[in-house]
């Protein structure tokens, strides 16, 4: 349900985003354009400034997220994560809704399936997660094909089948992938440390794009100002297709 690149990025790039965040993040404007929810989550970085607009189409993110969801696949939403001590997204979860629910009597899926992958999310630590104390993402192995949802107990951390929790530790410049159904949380942030994750979340064509206010949302003009084919693609320009 999940892979690790190791030294996939250069940390210096990764580094430099961090400033950019935190000027979204203590920027006030942003809870009004609604890219600021709370203290804890930035969305559609790719409006707040050109260098996460480009970043969408940054190798070998793009070229991971083609070879598993297609050439047309675009860009479903851009977080970025900053976990300051104390904050995590802690419950265990999948992401959004339950896409393949057992049936009544079934314990799990069938391992000979290869069940399809619609929309995948790439992690980017953009600071180091080498302790369990600064809060790492911990993901239950296989637990993709349990077909439930976590079952949640505070304090109990969930097993599927014969694995449990494995707690994700990373350099500035790893990334890992995950199929937003196995299941997942962020550690608390016990340290004294900021945690910094930028997340790029594609989908395959036919999965809308999650950019609120949703219905009425318009891109801002300046996102697509120099853009080329590939990232305009990426960014949700398509030629006519299936269901309009």
């Amino acid at each position: 349900g999940y892979a690790i690149i190791r030294n996939a990025l250069k940390p210096e790039l990764l580094e430099s985003f961090i400033p950019k965040a935190d000027a979204v993040f203590d920027n006030p404007k942003m809870n009004d354009t609604h890219n600021r929810y709370g203290d804890l989550v930035c969305v559609r970085m790719f409006e707040t400034d050109p260098a996460f607009r480009d970043f969408l189409v940054q190798e070998p993110i793009i070229g991971m997220a083609e070879e598993i969801l297609g050439s047309n696949c675009h860009i479903m939403a851009q977080n970025c994560v900053r976990n300051r001590p104390g904050m995590a997204i802690d419950t265990w979860h999948v992401d959004d809704a339950l896409e393949f629910p057992i049936a009544k009597g079934m314990e799990r899926h069938d391992p000979r399936l290869q069940l399809p992958v619609f929309r995948m999310t790439v992690q980017i630590p953009l600071t180091p997660v080498q302790t369990m104390e600064i809060g790492p993402t911990q993901f239950v192995p296989t637990s993709h094909y349990a077909g439930k949802q976590p079952a949640f107990e505070k304090g109990v951390e969930p097993h599927f089948e014969d694995h449990g929790p494995v707690s994700i530790f990373t350099n500035v410049g790893d990334v890992y992938l995950h199929n937003g159904q196995a299941w997942h949380r962020g550690a608390p942030n016990l340290s004294n440390e900021t945690r910094y994750l930028l997340q790029n979340s594609y989908c395959v064509r036919w999965v809308a794009q999650r950019f609120y206010p949703f219905l009425n949302y318009r891109m801002p003009d300046h996102v697509l100002e120099g853009a080329g084919e590939r990232l305009r693609r990426v960014l949700g320009e398509h030629p006519k297709g299936p269901y309009g």
